[in-house]
């Protein structure tokens, strides 16, 4: 009994400090596994921000990792990396949920529930200080052809800016005039102070005829 106690504890440090393989006789690693593998209950990772690496294999199969942001594009001085969000939903009113926010790099955006479903935005960090932000909008309808204006207002200057501070930053202001009639789109350019990055943000309502009446809301933010 004590002679196989020595033998199973020998072989146990053997099998820490040795390679072992799975369908070979020389392993090269300390698993090594030659032929298919299979995983089973693995779990959908992508929105969390603690798993940031991603595993690689090279041409010998070794698996080793690579993090998420390496693969990113290494931005160029004076350039900005393109994002694209949206938010799309179905109502049965044509009234916008304004609790179904759209988030993309330094701003938030919703449709308020009026009947015209306005759509507003605010800033998704605390700036710290006021910051100005500039916009033009170009507006597409059947009703009245197309129009475009810039400022808070087709009757302001472009000099007129949306001003957001450490106070107000989290508060929506609505896009004048930006709403969204049936089959009216709207699209709307802006930036952040001293950033590269340049926003587009196009709106659109389209009402579904399927028997019930409802309406299909988007919103697309494109980051450039």
């Amino acid at each position: 009994m004590k002679l196989q106690t020595i033998l199973f504890a020998l072989l146990i440090y053997n099998l820490s400090f040795a390679q072992v393989g799975i369908n070979t006789a020389s392993p090269t690693r300390k698993l090594h596994v030659s032929g298919s593998m299979r995983v089973r209950g693995t779990i959908n990772k992508s929105e969390s921000a603690a798993y940031s690496n991603i595993l690689v294999t090279d041409a010998n199969g070794n698996i080793d990792y690579t993090t998420k942001a390496s693969l990113q594009p290494t931005p160029q001085p004076g350039t900005s990396n393109k994002e694209s969000y949206s938010q799309i939903y179905n109502m049965t009113t044509e009234s916008g949920d304004p609790n179904k926010a759209l988030t993309c790099g330094k701003f938030s955006f919703s449709f308020d529930t009026g009947a015209s479903s306005n759509i507003r935005f605010k800033l998704s960090q605390n700036p710290g200080a006021a910051v100005s932000v500039y916009m033009s909008m170009e507006q597409n309808w059947d009703g009245n052809g197309y129009q475009f204006y810039q400022g808070k207002a087709s009757s302001d200057d472009a000099t007129v800016a949306f001003t957001f501070d450490a106070n107000n930053w989290n508060t929506y202001q609505q896009f004048a005039q930006a709403n969204v009639a049936d089959f009216e789109q709207n699209v709307m350019h802006f930036q952040y102070p001293g950033d590269a990055d340049f926003y587009r943000l196009t709106i659109y309502r389209a009402l579904q005829r399927t028997g019930t009446t409802n309406y299909d809301f988007a919103a697309v933010c494109e980051k450039f």
